[in-house]
């Protein structure tokens, strides 16, 4: 169950991308086709943020979840933006592990006070056990330098928060997924970055990553599209 319900959401990643990358060019041309290249590089469409994309991947999921006719998937919830902390699970059988949990993640510099947010939970809703799955969401649409924080070090942050979901299991797996709608064509350099640590985390730390562009958006500027 474990197993398929992580195979769920990579499915659920698919068919958002797939639909990203319909809907996508069209919205560009009809409500802006005047746009130059760069301006539609700079535009977004149907993300405006990151819990746009969120929102997304969970309705796909909650599809695919409705045509399972078997028992054990009729009482899987999603759940988005969720804390973690003693007060929301008190009772889990992970409640043990919160503080190890928070502590360590305070540790590394993602929290400072409370538990830490996740952005996706999917979970047997009629069970206090450990979650099926937990996925964090990053959505790159602007420069995060602009806070003071290089995509590298955004995606790290992420990472550390699964690997201690991971490790003092909260969740039986985790998922990192990306959606860059801003790196891969205005910085080459930091492309090339992205690519080589996602590559790192598949590879090194055994986490499933799930990774797509907005290239899509930019049917029409390119002479194979």
């Amino acid at each position: 169950m474990v197993a398929q319900t992580e195979q769920m959401l990579v499915e659920a990643w698919e068919k958002f991308c797939d639909y990203y990358d319909t809907k996508a060019p069209k919205y560009r041309r009809n409500w802006r086709p005047e746009l130059n290249e760069k301006q539609a590089k700079e535009s977004h469409w149907i993300c405006w943020n990151e819990y746009d994309l969120t929102f997304h991947i969970g309705r796909f999921l909650y599809d695919i979840l409705s045509k399972k006719k078997e028992e054990e998937f009729l009482n899987i919830e999603v759940h988005l933006e969720k804390n973690v902390n003693y007060t929301n699970f008190n009772g889990y059988e992970f409640n043990g592990e919160l503080e190890g949990f928070i502590n360590r993640l305070k540790q590394k510099g993602v929290i400072k006070k409370r538990g830490p947010k996740i952005d996706m939970i999917v979970a047997c809703e009629d069970s206090n056990a450990s979650f099926l799955l937990c996925a964090e969401v990053k959505y790159f649409h602007y420069a995060s330098k602009r806070y003071n924080k290089t995509p590298i070090q955004k995606i790290n942050a992420d990472i550390e928060k699964l690997k201690a979901i991971r490790d003092y299991k909260i969740a039986k797996r985790v998922v990192f997924m990306l959606f860059d709608d801003y790196y891969w064509y205005t910085d080459e350099k930091a492309a090339n970055a992205i690519q080589e640590r996602l590559d790192e985390i598949r590879h090194e730390d055994g986490i499933t990553v799930l990774f797509h562009t907005s290239e899509a958006k930019m049917c029409g500027f390119r002479p194979d599209c």
